[in-house]
């Protein structure tokens, strides 16, 4: 089949799937629709995803995480930078936006680019945090599952060819559906894509993503059976007093859970400065110190399922580990959390805030026995502790509330849960934390306050305004014979080829004026002489406001717009004239 007939089948796809939603069904009617083959799709990928993981992690460790180095199996070291390269790679050569949390990309990916996102993210995503996860990085399954069902919600999105409004949705509609299938909270997977993801409330998103929500989750019943994520703590409150102890751990979770999103953020940033350090070998260094950790707390390897598991069973960990054990098992997780994703590992951040949270619980449950014997055991604590954290890191203190319900299926604790968050939450507002979404997002300039929805530099991608028509030059031109084209042209700047075609500069009039101050030959000498060669290169999909960051950070005024996975292709340029029309033809 010629390439000319399959781009027609292509085309005819397209015209008749917009036939389909324009005549045979309502448009509400077929967005429910796609919102069910959306939440199927989570589920399935949901199902895979965790299969992946679990293969990865018993290919490399047949024991359980917490058994391990201390008994010989010094091996383990080595793993999570074996997992960290591994993924590092697939990332750096096939998505390099499926790096980080997957929150915030997800995120960034409705703000910035109107829900679209590429489909191989998906297998990328979910490669890589496997690698990561399943060698014993510290990170959990949430945000991977999360960007991994946004992607899935984009791309059929994008495949029926449905509005840019409804696209968001969508991709909001998948991330619900991913993670109501990994933690069996369809009600909580909700609330989490309203009021972190969308933060606005339709009846329409909210329609698409409960519909989304509730297929996946019954489809991961379906595959996975339907059992409670965690254990339940026997729990009650002896007295109605004892929610003054539950008012001083609300007020120790605040300070806790915002050292642990500074703690990330900063490693984050640290790692960033190294540029001339590639990526994988940056994860790989960062798996081999969390692997030197885990040879002293091996609790710390992995997401933490198990060791969260055994603190709120019944005469589990709660009662007998140690508070010293405790309390260095919630500095590891911080540490090694921060180191895992800081690096460059790709995971979540949910479970380890639950295993924070546990840990801190559990030691906080135990020194107040020895104080008060009769209140509730220290599991009960350990899991009021788990949703405290991650109400202030996801900054998400509903989803919290309603997440720390559904993966326990006990009511007892909601009382207790909703007093203590509401102290914690003023505790972080007080304090002025925001959340780990909100650091990551404000650093590439995303507000999660919604108010740069009307500007056009904070919606518009690059696609939308480069000129694709460029004229370039060769790198083996005369700068002689560049100053005539300028002269005959109305472009003072070129983008520089070689003879292979590639991208390998810029040049401008303020070259050849420097050329022309330094007394250099223009008859003999090539433009590869004098051409700026350190770009500033931007992604068609990348917002305007990076593209002009980019500019100013680089003093210049243009930029080239390449193929996101091969910088040398050049497939448009932008110029601050360019920036300048499209913001005035914006409505």
């Amino acid at each position: 089949m010629s390439l000319r007939l399959k781009r027609a089948i292509l085309r005819s796809r397209k015209k008749s799937f917009h036939f389909l939603n324009l005549v045979t069904l309502s448009e509400e009617r077929t967005l429910m629709m796609l919102a069910v083959v959306v939440g199927l799709a989570s589920g399935i990928s949901a199902f895979i995803f965790k299969h992946m993981i679990d293969g990865v992690y018993h290919f490399c460790c047949s024991a359980e995480p917490s058994s391990s180095l201390s008994s010989g199996h010094w091996y383990r070291v080595f793993l999570p930078a074996i997992g960290g390269l591994l993924g590092g790679l697939v990332i750096y050569f096939f998505a390099k936006e499926a790096k980080g949390h997957g929150v915030p990309e997800a995120i960034y990916a409705l703000r910035r680019r109107g829900g679209r996102g590429r489909p191989r993210v998906v297998l990328v995503k979910s490669v890589a945090s496997a690698f990561t996860i399943g060698t014993g990085g510290s990170a959990g399954t949430e945000g991977p599952i999360i960007q991994i069902g946004a992607a899935v919600g984009s791309s059929i999105g994008q495949l029926f060819n449905v509005s840019p409004a409804y696209l968001k949705t969508l991709a909001a509609a998948g991330a619900a559906g991913g993670m109501a299938a990994v933690f069996n909270a369809p009600i909580a997977a909700v609330i989490f894509a309203m009021e972190v993801l969308l933060r606005e409330f339709t009846t329409q998103a909210f329609s698409m993503v409960v519909f989304s929500s509730v297929i996946a989750s019954v489809t991961s019943h379906i595959l996975l059976g339907d059992n409670t994520f965690l254990p339940s703590p026997a729990f009650g409150i002896q007295h109605p007093a004892e929610l003054g102890l539950y008012f001083i751990l609300g007020i120790i979770a605040a300070p806790l859970a915002s050292i642990f999103s500074k703690t990330l953020f900063f490693a984050e940033g640290f790692t960033d400065r190294f540029k001339k350090i590639p990526d994988p070998i940056k994860a790989m260094i960062g798996g081999l110190i969390v692997g030197v950790i885990g040879l002293f707390l091996p609790q710390i390897l992995g997401a933490g399922y198990f060791e969260v598991t055994d603190i709120l069973s019944p005469g589990g960990g709660a009662t007998t580990w140690g508070m010293l054990l405790l309390f260095s098992l919630v500095i590891g997780k911080i540490i090694c959390t921060s180191i895992t994703l800081g690096s460059g590992g790709s995971g979540g951040i949910l479970m380890p805030s639950l295993f924070i949270g546990a840990m801190m619980g559990s030691l906080y449950g135990q020194f107040a026995h020895t104080i008060f014997p009769n209140i509730a055991p220290a599991g009960a604590y350990a899991l009021v502790g788990m949703g405290l954290i991650f109400s202030v890191v996801a900054n998400a203190p509903v989803t919290a509330i309603v997440m720390m319900f559904e993966i326990t299926q006990d009511y007892r604790i909601i009382l207790p849960l909703m007093f203590s968050v509401t102290i914690t939450m003023i505790m972080a507002r007080q304090m002025g934390e925001v959340g780990i979404y909100a650091r990551v997002l404000l650093a590439r300039g995303v507000k999660l306050d919604g108010g740069e929805a009307h500007d056009p530099v904070m919606t518009m991608t690059a696609s939308e305004v480069m000129v694709k028509n460029i004229e370039i030059v060769s790198q083996n031109m005369t700068v002689e014979r560049l100053a005539q084209i300028i002269d005959e042209s109305h472009h003072t700047g070129f983008p520089v080829i070689n003879g292979q075609g590639e991208l390998v500069g810029m040049v401008t009039y303020v070259e050849i004026h420097k050329a022309y101050q330094d007394r250099v030959d223009l008859q003999k000498t090539l433009i590869e002489k004098i051409m700026r060669s350190d770009l500033p290169l931007s992604d068609p999909e990348d917002v305007l406001v990076d593209v002009v960051r980019r500019m100013q950070e680089s003093e210049t005024d243009r930029i080239a717009v390449v193929e996101p996975d091969n910088p040398k292709r050049l497939v448009g340029l932008i110029t601050r004239a360019d920036i300048m029309s499209a913001y005035r033809a914006s409505p």
